[in-house]
């Protein structure tokens, strides 16, 4: 029955794809947008984007924006779980940095882009760090969050049993904070993906966003609009692997997701 639903669901979404791909074509080629300069059409857009398949740059550059990506995901994961674990269990420790990460949470990464690329330049650390303040915020609230929702009985039991402290994290706090921290690490995965394209458009940094800002900037517009379906299908991609990986850790049991 399950497999029948999602084979459903896949057959009507490559159904909505086709049609929304014959629409673009129709549109830009007999209808309204005919003609206008710098539109391409679906076909040759899907014709670049086969084209840049066989391009070493295009891989070069998918292979850099997911470095950029994944290393501030995983930079963002230690920091978040070790401030969200600490905010947590330690009331001194919440009050000391609650008032800072209150500042700088509603801040867009892209605001500090300006000073962090006088520091850093177009570079792939500059992409790596503004990756990492951007999935820090989700995933720093979703531990904390989960670790104050931990059943107060456990820890009680654990002190009971005097285990110390790493062990109490590793039996208690972590096992029941994994659903919040494994859905705050899927919203900061995205962010920091957003983030690693995002550097190369708007600062030159190496990736799917360096190349973009080029053919944009030769006037190849069938190249900007096949970069943007690789684009897309790379997101497409990582939500589908997260998604897998959120199911494999929490057998389905997902907390709401608290609002960053």
């Amino acid at each position: 029955m399950g497999s029948t639903i999602n084979a459903r669901k896949a057959l009507l979404g490559l159904v909505g794809i086709v049609l929304w791909l014959a629409v673009w074509q129709w549109a830009t080629t007999a209808g309204p947008l005919a003609g206008t300069a710098g539109l391409t059409s679906a076909s040759e857009t899907l014709g670049a984007s086969i084209r840049l398949a066989g391009e070493p740059d295009l891989w070069d550059a998918l292979g850099q924006t997911l470095v950029m990506s994944l290393t501030g995901l995983g930079i963002a994961l230690v920091l978040g779980v070790l401030l969200g674990i600490l905010m947590g269990l330690v009331p001194a420790v919440f009050a000391a940095l609650d008032p800072l990460i209150q500042f700088l949470r509603p801040i867009p990464p892209v605001v500090i882009l300006p000073l962090v690329l006088l520091v850093l330049g177009p570079t792939r650390e500059l992409g790596m760090f503004l990756a990492t303040v951007a999935a820090l915020w989700p995933i720093l609230v979703q531990v904390l969050v989960g670790v104050r929702d931990v059943d107060p009985v456990a820890l009680d039991t654990a002190r009971a049993m005097r285990l110390n402290w790493g062990l109490s994290q590793r039996t208690v706090v972590l096992p029941s904070a994994l659903p919040y921290l494994v859905s705050g690490a899927r919203i900061g995965a995205t962010a920091a993906l957003l983030l690693s394209i995002g550097v190369g458009l708007l600062a030159g940094a190496p990736g799917l966003g360096q190349l973009i800002l080029l053919a944009q900037q030769s006037g190849d517009a069938s190249a900007v609009f096949a970069l943007i379906v690789w684009s897309g299908l790379l997101g497409l991609l990582y939500a589908q692997v997260l998604k897998a990986l959120e199911k494999l850790l929490t057998r389905g049991h997902r907390p709401s997701e608290v609002s960053t």
